[in-house]
């Protein structure tokens, strides 16, 4: 009998955790009738779950739409997750395992206005390694990591950058429609690779993270001395850093079908 009950525990657990998995950024209120459609569930068993979860705080319900949307508690847990560091909590056993399969350094960088800032880094063991200081600024309109967000960015909002914008090395790209072009590359292949764009003698690989906004709430990237960088090292990252920042999209929220682009094939 124990055992069953902790069974029916479980599962009535994993039900009510799918009924809140329903709501997504696209769709943040749902009538009852949708949430027991999407879990093939019966209707009498959907109404009994909503109404636990709505008793707990997880679920709301407007009176005159009787639409569901996620409730206070969620959104509290949510705001524990950002303020404890999320993101970082699983970006980091990745960026390891990255880093112990190419041994060079290992970036994630999230937006701050016009610049990316370094939030987490996994340094390479190598003496000559390219490296920063965590909370270091960089500019957006220079490199592969920057073009993440860039690529992303409303076209007058990138003009207006790329018009404040300055070389920084003779491999810095300022040209608009080149900058145009590898931001339309990297919504197509789901990567980006710079030489020596923003230090010279450094490359580096870099691919965008999502959440449920289908906006790159951050980027991760290798990088490391040019002469490293062959062709038969990047042709092996890029898929293992697409993968990487696909698994930790999903895990963020994002739909698989709207981040196509990190698909390993592409």
């Amino acid at each position: 009998m124990k055992g069953n009950t902790k069974e029916d525990g479980a599962s009535a657990l994993k039900k009510g955790l799918s009924v809140l998995s329903c709501f997504s950024w696209q769709k943040s209120r749902r009538t009852l009738t949708e949430i027991a459609r999407e879990l093939n569930l019966p209707l009498p068993t959907a109404a009994r779950l909503a109404k636990a979860l709505e008793g707990q705080g997880f679920l709301e319900r407007e009176k005159k739409s009787r639409l569901y949307s996620l409730g206070f508690q969620c959104y509290l847990l949510g705001a524990i997750a950002k303020k404890t560091g999320g993101l970082r909590t699983l970006a980091l056993p990745c960026m390891e395992e990255l880093r112990k399969r190419f041994n060079e350094t290992v970036n994630l960088y999230v937006r701050e206005g016009d610049f990316r800032i370094c939030y987490e880094q996994v340094e390479s063991s190598l003496n000559l390694k390219r490296s920063a200081k965590l909370g270091d600024r960089f500019p957006l309109w220079a490199g592969a990591s920057g073009r993440c967000f860039l690529a992303f960015m409303p076209e007058e909002e990138v003009s207006r950058i790329l018009d404040e914008a300055q070389s920084l090395t003779p491999n810095t790209i300022l040209d608009k429609k080149v900058v145009t072009e590898k931001n339309s590359e990297l919504r197509k292949r789901g990567y980006s690779f710079s030489l020596s764009e923003r230090e010279q003698g450094v490359s580096s690989v870099a691919v965008p993270i999502f959440d449920a906004s289908l906006q790159p709430v951050a980027c991760m990237t290798l990088s490391g001395p040019t002469a490293r960088f062959t062709e038969e090292m990047i042709h092996e990252l890029i898929p293992a850093l697409k993968k990487t920042c696909l698994d930790l999209s999903l895990k963020l929220g994002a739909e698989r079908r709207s981040v196509s682009l990190l698909e390993t094939d592409r």
